[in-house]
């Protein structure tokens, strides 16, 4: 979705920059005003001015007044003498030539359209009219003025043309919407497929039309439609590539998550848990905080779980689970033995100095038991002042001088209570785990029968009974 939003709104960019473009310059345009057009214009403009001119002087007022022929030709005299290139004619308004000679065609058909204007002939002859009129403002009649333009041909060759492939052509309005050529110029072959540029000449019947090569449509939008494909493809590929980099970083980011939640169920915590994007890292970062103060308290409350509160030595449960974890060992050929100790007098301490006393004696034993004995030996108090030691991967022999060895560096008294020492002993029975045993309990039997022999026996001593 986000690529095909941004697809269309490069759409509409590019349309924004279709529509913004420099326009194509018209013909006209870019020929602005040729040298030839100014010159005719500012001949026609120059006889226009004559013909109102004379039209206007008094002399010829009195010709057109008087219809004299000597008056007349006088004024024509005068006028040939000023501009000996131009013809000027006297025409009353009912078309009475006021000078020798005859009316052309052209003058008449001038005369006949408008009366005042412009007309040219196939000789590059203008004709310019003008009307006479008296104080009374009524019209006595027109004064023609012609005048060759022989450099017309050569004004028309002047003419700047768009480009190479253009053609060009001089018309003469003929009246009734009919045009003649005077003049051609470039490529004729143009003219069938595309429409012209008229400039007009202004005073005068001719104008310019020029046909320049018309570039299709599809050619002019079609740089901007391979510009939308183009920037489309490259949004589409950039939003894709973007997209995919960033579920690749959230997938690892998740993946880190759920190595942590794991960790985090199997009760051990890594060293560092990366998060690439900042949208994890602080959730992340306050997680593990929780998870390391929490699993903190789990390993504290499972430590305090499997140990004797007391005596601060492995418990009943702690001691269940080591027998039975080393007695699946026995079928890859491994030995374990275990010793129980009753200390001796516990009863009496209790009964004489009281249960402070007693538990002191417990806690003082526990304390003697670890600083005794080896890292490896698993000590537990199996309830009241009954305690056992597992000697793992230890056989019956060298397990019975552990014990002779722990009974020699025990302490010989301790203090339970200001004032009150007790002399330490202890009675033990030792036994080991057998893979002829049906159960972890029997070697625990066998050497619980060693202890109650011990008792028997006088306390202070180990007894020893092996697998049958």
């Amino acid at each position: 979705m986000l690529a095909a939003a941004l697809v269309l709104l490069t759409g509409a960019a590019t349309f924004a920059l279709y529509q913004l473009r420099e326009p194509e310059h018209s013909t006209s345009e870019e020929l602005g005003k040729p040298v030839m057009a100014a010159q005719i214009e500012f001949l026609a403009d120059a006889m226009q001015r004559s013909a109102a001119s004379i039209a206007a002087h008094p002399q010829t007022l009195a010709c057109f007044t008087a219809l004299a022929a000597e008056v007349c030709q006088t004024q024509a005299a005068n006028l040939h003498a000023l501009n000996p290139n131009a013809t000027v004619l006297f025409v009353t308004d009912g078309q009475r030539q006021l000078l020798p000679g005859f009316l052309p065609g052209e003058t008449r058909r001038l005369l006949a359209t408008a009366g005042k204007g412009a007309m040219a002939t196939a000789t590059f002859n203008l004709s310019l009219s003008h009307e006479v009129r008296d104080a009374n403002d009524k019209r006595l009649g027109f004064v023609i003025v012609e005048q060759s333009v022989p450099q017309l041909q050569a004004l028309f060759d002047t003419l700047p043309l768009p480009d190479a492939a253009a053609y060009a052509e001089l018309q003469q309005n003929q009246g009734g919407g009919a045009t003649a050529v005077l003049m051609r110029r470039g490529n004729q072959a143009i003219k069938l497929n595309a429409r012209p540029t008229l400039i007009a000449l202004a005073g005068t019947p001719w104008l310019i039309a020029v046909w320049r090569p018309q570039t299709p449509i599809v050619e002019n939008v079609m740089p901007y439609v391979l510009g939308w494909l183009v920037a489309s493809l490259a949004v589409a590929v950039l939003v894709v590539a973007t997209t995919l980099a960033i579920r690749n970083r959230v997938v690892d980011n998740l993946r880190i998550l759920v190595k942590f939640t794991n960790d985090l169920r199997q009760q051990r915590l890594r060293g560092d848990y990366q998060a690439s994007l900042g949208e994890f890292q602080m959730p992340l970062e306050t997680m593990l905080k929780l998870g390391r103060v929490m699993l903190g308290r789990q390993k504290e409350v499972s430590s305090q779980a499997r140990l004797d509160h007391l005596s601060q030595v492995n418990n009943r449960r702690s001691f269940d689970e080591k027998q039975k974890e080393l007695f699946a060992t026995l079928k890859d050929g491994w030995t374990h033995s275990l010793l129980i100790l009753d200390i001796d007098n516990f009863k009496q301490v209790n009964d004489t100095f009281g249960h402070e006393a007693g538990d002191q004696l417990i806690i003082k034993f526990g304390n003697a038991l670890k600083s005794c004995l080896r890292n490896s030996d698993f000590i537990a108090r199996l309830g009241g002042d009954e305690f056992c030691v597992i000697f793992p991967y230890t056989p019956l022999d060298r397990a019975r001088e552990l014990a002779e060895r722990l009974r020699a560096n025990m302490p010989e008294s301790v203090e339970l209570i200001p004032g009150v020492t007790q002399k330490l002993s202890w009675s033990g029975g030792l036994s080991e785990y057998s893979r002829d045993d049906g159960g972890e309990n029997e070697a625990l039997a066998r050497a619980d029968a060693a202890l109650l022999e011990a008792k028997r026996g006088g306390r202070n001593a180990t007894r020893v009974r092996a697998s049958a």
